[in-house]
């Protein structure tokens, strides 16, 4: 088994360069791999703080492009071209602030989503469950047809009920395992694209 080194080259990167967490590195690679993000693209990021992949996507959609991030916790948005609410995603006012604060259909929608872990398997992975049943809800509602999904999970006994889900709703869905992560953590990363319209599902 990989020993988890806490202080390991990513921890140390994401200090060099200012960054809140080693997760942005999670997300830059998904964007590398998979071409999720375009310059002008309008992307909504849920659970974004502390704010790593804030940061990634300001870069990736460029000056021209819009980022929307919503977290129960108050992130730092120091770019013009993000916007950070406070807030539950499961509230409605809180999901029409987010389509609002877009200004249109989303190329992207990113989910970094987590319970509050409680050590007790089966409750935080059905918390776990709750939250991303949650994130694809909002998504259809604000994906333009076509557009794609980010989201993180951890492998359980939900995971084939996740991925038919997903499937009834984009065209091609992938998970992946990301070099940032933690060596032996369950995390993974669902990649969904194609997504079929706003009826899908």
């Amino acid at each position: 088994m990989a020993r988890y080194e806490p202080h390991d080259k990513f921890y140390r990167k994401a200090r060099e360069q200012g960054l809140p967490s080693r997760a942005a590195f999670k997300l830059e690679e998904l964007i590398a791999r998979f071409r999720l993000v375009r310059p002008g693209a309008r992307v909504a990021d849920l659970g974004c703080a502390p704010g790593g992949w804030l940061a990634v996507l300001a870069g990736a959609v460029g000056p021209h492009g819009r980022v929307v991030g919503v977290d129960l916790a108050v992130a730092r948005a120091p770019w013009p071209n993000v916007i950070a609410l406070a807030g539950d995603i499961r509230d409605p006012a809180t999901r029409e602030a987010v389509v609002r604060e877009l200004g249109g259909a989303a190329d992207l929608v990113t989910s970094d989503l987590s319970p509050k872990l409680t050590g007790i398997v089966d409750r935080d992975h059905a918390l776990s469950f709750e939250l991303l049943m949650i994130a694809l809800d909002f998504a259809r509602v604000v994906i333009r047809p076509g557009g794609m999904m980010v989201a993180k999970l951890f492998m359980g006994g939900d995971f084939p009920v996740i991925i038919a889900a997903f499937a009834r709703a984009f065209g091609k869905v992938e998970v992946a395992r990301t070099r940032a992560s933690r060596p032996g953590s369950s995390e993974l990363y669902l990649v969904a694209r194609d997504f079929r319209g706003p009826a899908a599902g």
